[in-house]
Formats: structure tokens, sequence, C-alpha cells
């Protein structure tokens, strides 16, 4: 099971320069890399990991709050949104905070930040092979429910229907997108540039 959650969110983080060093991108490829120790990495993936799982429960669970307080949007008082609110912002500080945190004394990488494609590139080389399948299936799955979305808000003039149609085309059309790219990647070899 940790191998597909760090082959879906971890992975991604921890590159090798063409000296063989790993670098760390504590808040994605965007952002800045970090020279990491060897004897480090085991710790820092395992850190990582832990952040990342903390990360998708703090936010399914706002979610389910939210649309919970959604369908008697009239009888939730202003104070309770404000104190989610409050209560969300600080909860999303702290995840911050605490990536920010794991590059502390770490040496920082210079030169220019990656472009988005290089970006791309670089995560969809990060990632297993598996991970390429899953998104084109997502994607091919994705796009059959944005022509049920479409059908919908045409025979019922029902305009969520189509609005949800298109939501689904965009995310269908990226994850098919980005899944075929990368199997076209890893059928060739290609690797992304190295970092610097």
């Amino acid at each position: 099971m940790s191998n597909i959650f760090d082959g879906l969110y971890v992975d991604q983080l921890f590159h090798k320069n063409e000296r063989g060093e790993t670098i760390f991108y504590p808040f994605g490829l965007m952002g800045r890399g970090y020279l990491l120790p060897a004897d480090r990495e085991a710790g820092m993936r395992r850190s990582m990991r832990w952040l990342m799982a903390f990360s998708l429960l703090f936010g399914g669970f706002f979610g389910v709050v939210v649309l919970r307080m959604l369908a008697p949007l009239e009888t939730v008082p202003l104070l309770t949104w404000l104190i989610g609110g409050a209560a969300f912002a600080a909860g999303l500080g702290a995840i911050v905070y605490m990536q920010s945190r794991l590059s502390h004394g770490l040496e920082p990488m210079q030169g220019p930040a990656p472009t988005v494609g290089e970006w791309f590139r670089r995560g969809r080389a990060a990632r297993a092979p598996w991970t390429h399948r899953v998104c084109l299936g997502l994607g091919l799955f994705s796009l059959v429910l944005a022509a049920g979305g479409f059908a919908m808000g045409v025979t019922e003039g029902d305009w969520t229907g189509f609005a949800a149609g298109l939501f689904m085309l965009a995310v269908g059309a990226l994850l098919t997108w980005d899944g075929a790219l990368g199997l076209k990647m890893r059928s060739r070899g290609d690797t992304p540039a190295h970092t610097s």
C-alpha cells in the first residue's frame, strides 16, 4: 500500500541530479530544491509520507464538513462559517509550516526554477509506470462521464448537468493527456533533464 501512496504523492518530490545526489522539493518541482544527504533520505521520505497522509485526511474531512453545511445553507449561522474558515486556514498554515520545516538545515539548490513543461516532464518521470495507466483509465472514464453530463444537460435542459460535463471533459482530457504522454515517455526510455 505504501508503494501506491509513494507513487502518487511522495516519489515526485525526490529527484537525482547528474552527480547522483538526491534533490528534495518540499513544495513540488515548481518550488525550491534542496540537496538531501543520503543518510537523511529514508527519514525524509517517511516524514513526507505522514505529512501527505495527514493533508489528504485534513482535506477530505473539511470537504465532507462543507458539503454537509451546504445542504441546509440558510440554517448554518455565519459564526459557524467563520469558525470553520479559521480552523481550515489554521490547519492549512500548519501543513505549510511543517512542510517548510522539513527543509531546515538543507543546502538550497541554485539556478532557475524549472518551467511548467519541465515540471510536468519531471513529475511523469518520477512516477511509477502503473500510475500512467491509472491516469489514462481515469481520464477515459471521466470522458464517458462528461458525455453523460452533456446528454443530461441537453435532454433535460439542466445547465448543471452541462456544467458538470464541461468540468469532467477538462479533467478527462488532462488525465488522458498526462497518462498517454507518461506511457509514451516510458516506452521511449526518455528521462527529463537533471536538476543542477
